[in-house]
């Protein structure tokens, strides 16, 4: 098990973007600050000779000890990684219809894991056996799954612990990929389009957790056993993401699986199950059909609202649309590749952030009030 000590500190220190980037600007401070004292005065005039200004020397110094700040602590991480959890067991993954809970079940698959893939309409299940080939055509099985009813998430429990009674092999892992989107004024966004939003992205995220966590405690429980895996997706750089107008329902539901993934990683902890909660935050991933279902939703929207949500508010959400299609986006792949390091390291992340506008949110996010948003608005809506 994975000591106190790099759990709680060393691990997060030495393994987020965060704090690899405050250990190298804390590093290159201190090296300007104290150039004059800590260097040689003949290293700092060949550094000035070489720039050609002797006062950049203090500038050099700096950078060069951040750079080797980052080496460091990248060395450091891999010595406090520990054992790598073996690639085997069985995981159970939700919204493999398509986008980003497709391509993380055929990628487990493939690596070796024995997957089931929920899905919500009938005809995934030919695609998923397709995409993983027939080499590994038996290490994926599709089962039927609503997330937000109570009676399909049952009987896909039972589907899956009969196939693993048969098969012999124990559930290490659950992850929660399905998810949806709702754009909309918050002042006039309907009621019942907020609750269904969480109950999908939320209620839906813990519905399908408590249900298997009875299988997954047994799959992880012997002595010999690998660490079993929670994993739920969240958006952005988490709950330091500004949150942007217009998404009050979505943001809403990601930050609550982000309280309820930080809270079951502490009882986990408490009680000794070996267990690790995690969060995958992803920035804007393409390709996937988030965006093509997002702008019908948006059509059922516009319709339940009052005639003057759409005269006062859809000038913003035509800037919004425009901005999110502009974003390059990160390959889902990526998503599958996190994936498997969220399922395989000794001691996961808290949260693994894919996508480089999901890993420059948290900074946004720490920013002045007034100075966040603005960078929001100008960077989202330009000159409203």
């Amino acid at each position: 098990p994975p000591s106190p000590l790099s759990s709680f500190i060393l691990h997060p220190l030495f393994l987020s973007l965060q704090g690899t980037m405050l250990v190298s600007l804390v590093v290159g401070v201190v090296a300007a600050v104290y150039a004059d004292a800590v260097v040689p005065a003949c290293v700092r005039e060949a550094i000035g000779g070489v720039l050609g200004d002797g006062s950049a020397a203090s500038v050099a110094v700096a950078v060069a000890a951040a750079v080797a700040a980052v080496v460091v602590v990248k060395v450091v991480a891999w010595l406090v990684s520990g054992k790598r959890q073996p690639i085997e067991g069985a995981v159970v993954v939700t919204g493999c219809d398509s986008g980003m809970g497709e391509v993380t079940a055929v990628h487990l698959a493939k690596l070796g894991f024995e997957v089931y893939a929920g899905i919500y309409v009938d005809k995934s299940a030919a695609q998923l056996k397709e995409a993983v080939g027939e080499a590994r055509r038996d290490a994926i099985t599709p089962v039927s799954l609503d997330v937000t009813s109570d009676t399909s998430v049952a009987a896909a429990v039972r589907t899956v612990e009969a196939a693993l009674a048969s098969s012999g092999t124990p559930l290490v892992g659950i992850i929660n990929c399905a998810g949806m989107g709702f754009t909309g004024p918050g002042e006039y966004f309907p009621l019942d389009m907020y609750k269904q939003q969480m109950d999908v992205n939320f209620f839906g995220y813990v519905r399908v957790v408590q249900a298997f966590m009875p299988l997954l405690r047994r799959g992880t429980s012997g002595p010999k056993a690998r660490r079993g895996r929670v994993v739920l997706v969240g958006t952005g750089g988490g709950v330091l993401t500004p949150a942007p107008p217009l998404l009050t329902a979505y943001m809403a539901s990601k930050w609550a699986g982000e309280a309820f993934c930080q809270g079951l990683r502490f009882e986990m902890q408490l009680t000794k199950q070996r267990i690790d909660a995690c969060m995958l935050n992803p920035g804007f991933i393409k390709p996937t059909n988030l965006m093509a279902g997002g702008k019908a939703l948006l059509d059922r929207a516009w319709r339940a609202m009052p005639p003057q949500a759409k005269d006062e508010y859809g000038h913003l959400v035509d800037k919004f649309l425009a901005f999110s299609e502009e974003q390059p986006g990160t390959h889902p792949k990526y998503v599958a590749l996190a994936m498997q390091e969220a399922m395989t390291a000794s001691t996961p992340n808290l949260s693994y952030k894919v996508g480089p506008d999901s890993k420059a949110s948290p900074f946004v996010g720490m920013l002045p009030t007034a100075i966040r948003e603005w960078v929001v608005r100008t960077s989202m809506y330009g000159k409203v």
